[in-house]
């Protein structure tokens, strides 16, 4: 049987009637029309397994992460180096790469998961204009190795896990901005299924001379209970590295007091940000932490 070309034969579906059944059937039956290229938040575009709840969600919904790109553009603008570390598909970077003038910005994406490299590699050709690193290896503050479980019905679930089937390399953050000779990060989004602290510690060096200007992560309670730590770990690590660290998300801005802090870099004034204070001990959310030096006394 020919490959179905799943996004052709449901682009004019309305969207009430895009469906996740409608595509699981189809998956079913051309068991070889898993790879796709899908199309998402109207300019982007990526390389996908459609077996996958997340990426299938994004092609049926057409959008994604709408808070990210806001801010990632607010800070990336004129461009930069954009670390996307736990990258999955990709869908971060290139969805952030067509709003931004392609010779200005420089993209490093790491992932642990060996099987969506090559969903990684095959992205990237679309941008050739751009500087895109893809990097396999589970991020660290130990060199060696890690377990890595791989969730074969949701790649994004993939983790760190002692009983984990894919021994990993490990890639300490500091030794690669000094092995690439890379001398600041303007944007770092992390998402690695509650290893952030442990990544982070793989960047102090950097984190403490100022050379990560802002970063955007995942607190999520249950995924960091794996690893015995809660969002109050990770957040005072980074105050401790000089940070100040925000809610950002829209939802999470609702009845909260935002503004009374500027900004040196003029897109980081557009947003609306308000300063955390004491951590909830169960959240689940995204939070901007942002470097002092990188404000306006």
């Amino acid at each position: 049987m020919n490959r179905l070309n799943i996004p052709a034969i449901l682009e004019n579906v309305p969207d009430g009637l895009r469906r996740h059944l409608v595509v699981k059937f189809l998956l079913a039956a051309s068991k070889g029309s898993h790879d796709q290229w899908i199309e998402f938040n109207k300019h982007a575009k990526a390389f996908v397994d459609l077996r996958d709840p997340e990426a299938r969600n994004v092609f049926l919904k057409r959008s994604f992460e709408s808070d990210f790109f806001r801010i990632a553009l607010a800070v990336l603008s004129d461009g930069g180096v954009f670390f996307d570390c736990g990258a999955n598909f990709g869908l971060c970077t290139f969805g952030l790469i067509p709003l931004i003038k392609h010779d200005r910005l420089a993209c490093h994406l790491f992932e642990a998961n060996h099987g969506l490299i090559r969903y990684l590699e095959m992205s990237s050709t679309l941008f050739p204009a751009t500087r895109i690193d893809v990097i396999e290896g589970c991020l660290s503050d130990k060199r060696g190795a890690s377990h890595f479980h791989i969730h074969t019905l949701d790649a994004g679930k993939s983790h760190v896990a002692g009983d984990g089937a894919l021994v990993q390399r490990n890639i300490i953050l500091d030794d690669y901005l000094n092995s690439n000779r890379i001398n600041i990060v303007h944007f770092l989004k992390i998402d690695i299924e509650g290893q952030e602290l442990t990544a982070l510690r793989g960047l102090s060096k950097a984190l403490n001379c100022g050379a990560i200007e802002v970063i955007y992560f995942e607190v999520r309670t249950e995924q960091l209970q794996r690893y015995g730590l809660v969002a109050d770990d990770i957040v005072q690590f980074l105050k401790q590295s000089g940070f100040r660290v925000f809610y950002c998300r829209e939802c999470d801005l609702v009845g909260r007091s935002t503004g009374g802090i500027t900004f040196s870099r003029s897109g980081l004034n557009r947003l609306h940000l308000a300063e955390i204070g004491i951590v909830p001990r169960e959240i689940g959310t995204d939070l901007l932490a942002v470097h002092a030096s990188m404000l306006r006394v």
